[in-house]
């Protein structure tokens, strides 16, 4: 049985930069968002992007956006484009949240503890959905 039969529902994936970081983000003249270094592409779930976002730039966020703040307006931009969340976005989420701690939990761990901190209270409800 393969492990989409024990999802507890479909969670949708789409096409993924995969290294989403302050140095492969730019703006082109006409203020469009140019990614480069596609070295990671692939399909996967939209909230990689925003965990490998938060997890590589959480000192580069934008003045005064905590993650939370990040996160919502990520979730909002997706609306913006027509794509409806209601159904996937908490588990999605969560369990992003919970994969970005098992890619970057040994460098969360060499930071500072309130760092390290919030993404394991995140880990722990990303776990919940397994």
């Amino acid at each position: 049985m393969g492990s989409a039969a024990c999802s507890p529902l479909p969670l949708p994936s789409c096409l993924l930069h995969g290294d989403w970081k302050i140095s492969n983000v730019g703006t082109a003249a006409d203020g469009r968002t140019v990614l480069i270094d596609w070295a990671y592409v692939g399909e996967g779930p939209a909230c990689h992007e925003l965990t490998w976002y938060l997890a590589l730039n959480r000192q580069k966020l934008p003045e005064g956006h905590s993650k939370e703040q990040v996160t919502d307006d990520f979730r909002v931009a997706l609306e913006r484009h027509g794509v409806d969340t209601e159904r996937w976005w908490l588990p999605q989420l969560e369990l992003c949240l919970l994969g970005a701690l098992v890619q970057f939990g040994w460098e969360k761990a060499l930071g500072s503890d309130a760092e390290l901190r919030w993404w394991c209270q995140r880990a722990v409800q990303g776990a919940g959905w397994l």
